[in-house]
C-alpha cells in the first residue's frame, strides 16, 4: 500500500474519532507541535522510523516526550500509530490531516512569498483579498523571498499569481527576445 493511502486512511480515522466537546484547536496546535517536533529533530525522526525499536519502547517514549505537552487525546493519536506500527508515516499522516481537515472545513491553504517581511496590516489587507477572491476562508503561510526583487507571488490552492518584480523582468525579457 502507498504512503499516501496510509496516510489518508489514517487522517480519515483520526479526524472520524475526535470525541465531542474535544477543544479542537488545542488538538491540531497539539498534532502541529508533535509534526514540528519530528521535523526539528532528526534523531526522533529516526526514532520513530526504525523497525528495531521496539514498540513497548516506542510507547514509553512518547509518553515520555509528550505526555506534558500534549492533551490526552493527541496523545492517544500518538499511541495508535505506534500500536498500529504506523509511527514511520507519522509525519505524513499529520500532514494529512491537516490537509483533510482544511478540506472539511473549506479552507484554502495559502502561501504568500515577499521579497520583504511584510507587516501586519498589510498580511491583513493581503488576507482579507485572498478571502474574496477565493469566496474561502484562506490559511496563509508567508516567506520571505528576496530573489523576488520586490511585489509577491502567491499560490492560491493550485493556482499561482506571480507579481513579482523578478517575474516583470522575465516578462520583459521574453518579450524582446520574440521582438514584440
Amino acid at each position: 500500500m502507498s504512503i499516501a493511502r496510509i496516510a489518508s486512511r489514517f487522517a480519515v480515522a483520526i479526524l472520524d474519532a475526535v470525541p465531542d466537546g474535544t477543544d479542537k484547536e488545542r488538538f491540531f496546535r497539539d498534532l502541529d507541535d508533535v509534526r514540528n517536533s519530528v521535523r526539528a529533530s532528526r534523531e526522533l525522526h529516526q526514532f520513530f522510523q526504525s523497525p528495531v525499536i521496539p514498540s513497548k519502547r516506542k510507547l514509553e517514549t512518547v509518553d515520555a516526550l509528550f505526555a506534558e505537552r500534549i492533551g490526552p487525546f493527541s496523545l492517544s493519536v500518538l499511541r495508535f500509530l505506534v500500536e498500529k506500527e504506523r509511527e514511520e508515516f507519522v509525519l505524513e499522516i499529520l500532514d494529512t490531516v491537516f490537509d483533510l481537515h482544511r478540506e472539511r472545513e473549506g479552507i484554502l491553504a495559502t502561501t504568500v512569498y515577499s521579497a520583504v517581511e511584510l507587516s501586519d496590516t498589510q498580511r491583513d489587507a493581503l488576507q482579507t483579498a485572498l478571502e474574496r477572491v477565493s469566496g474561502k476562508r484562506v490559511e496563509t503561510a508567508y516567506a520571505v523571498q528576496p530573489e523576488l526583487m520586490g511585489g509577491l507571488s502567491v499560490r492560491l490552492g493550485d493556482t499561482v499569481y506571480d507579481g513579482s518584480v523578478r517575474r516583470q523582468l522575465e516578462r520583459l525579457h521574453e518579450r524582446f527576445l520574440v521582438g514584440a
